[in-house]
């Protein structure tokens, strides 16, 4: 699986924000800085996201940091989303919103809507589960969705009941208290919010209805643009892929799709990409490929993929996924194990 670098840096404006050095974290996971993270950037391997939050647990000393992080204002920044919150007519529509453009960063919504009569429930579904960073991300998204909540007008006679699958740490239980309130359960099947059902169409004071439409167009805008550019440059990939271990120049492969090389590269420059990003990322997903099979020394992987030394392929390995081969490779084993 795989996310927008978006999740990464506002992650690391979170760091900021709190106080904290942002900088130090993300040179752990092999990121010389926020700079490098560019928004609308290739998308990145989940393990790097899931390694960065290991990475802030260890800058900030909180293994329950992910409580913060789900209601710092480092989350205003979240691109499209932030203004459709800010002008929704309701918490209905902001939830409609969430799953409906959750794309732009993610592969899908990490909370989900289930209604029965007076009672609504919010089942949060973490991108990472556990993964390095434990329970970071659940309590992140867990706390935002309280955050939605409460702005929606939530009192905390509207909050019914929150699980977790897990039990928090003794001194961290008056925290988790002082943010999901005194009706929690642990050590449960999942992570689920039940709340006043009235809550979702009452309607919100900061509605702005021109301000909404205009956010829900930018954003519609966007997905169409990126539904586009997926359709592109998949078919980019595929062709890369096929040419492998060659790897094709710009000309040929604007020549395989039929296009003068001016107006492919155009075309990938309105996707914020270009035919050396594709072409690596060809590169890195058949390194991974190769990795995971296991049948070659990494100097043979690094031959075949057309590096110079090892030492340069665990070097751009790293780049891409923030661990070395043998790390990446030792952790698929491990995974096939369990």
């Amino acid at each position: 699986m795989r996310l927008s670098p978006l999740n990464l840096k506002i992650l690391a404006y979170v760091l900021d924000v709190e106080g904290f050095n942002s900088g130090a974290a993300l040179r752990r996971c092999g990121i010389e800085s926020a700079d490098d993270l560019q928004e609308e950037g290739a998308w990145v391997p989940l393990e790097l996201f899931d390694r960065l939050m290991a990475a802030v647990i260890e800058e900030t000393g909180d293994t329950a940091f992910g409580l913060v992080a789900g209601k710092s204002i480092a989350l205003m920044r979240y691109g499209v989303l932030t203004p459709l919150v800010l002008a929704t007519p309701s918490l209905r529509q902001i939830l409609d919103d969430i799953r409906r453009f959750a794309v732009l960063a993610l592969d899908r919504s990490e909370i989900e809507l289930a209604e029965s009569g007076a009672t609504a429930r919010l089942l949060v579904q973490p991108a990472v589960q556990n993964g390095l960073s434990g329970h970071f991300r659940l309590e992140q998204v867990a706390t935002s969705s309280i955050q939605m909540l409460r702005f929606a007008g939530a009192s905390h006679a509207d909050i019914h009941h929150v699980t977790f699958p897990h039990t928090p740490a003794p001194e961290h239980e008056h925290r988790y208290a002082a943010t999901f309130g005194q009706r929690m359960s642990f050590g449960q099947k999942e992570c689920a919010i039940t709340f006043n059902a009235a809550l979702l169409d009452t309607k919100l004071p900061t509605h702005d209805p021109v301000a909404y439409m205009a956010a829900r167009t930018r954003a519609d805008s966007q997905l169409a643009a990126m539904k586009a550019g997926s359709d592109m440059a998949d078919t980019v990939r595929a062709w890369l892929l096929s040419a492998f271990p060659k790897q094709p120049t710009v000309a040929e492969t604007a020549e395989h799709l039929g296009m003068s090389e001016r107006s492919f590269r155009r075309h990938l420059s309105t996707l914020d990409t270009t035919h050396a990003d594709l072409s690596q990322e060809c590169q890195r997903l058949t390194a991974e490929r190769l990795l995971a099979e296991g049948k070659l020394p990494l100097k043979q992987i690094a031959e075949a993929l057309g590096f110079s030394s090892v030492h340069s392929f665990h070097r751009a390995f790293r780049r891409w996924s923030g661990l070395t081969p043998s790390e990446w490779r030792e952790s698929r084993g491990a995974k096939a194990q369990s």
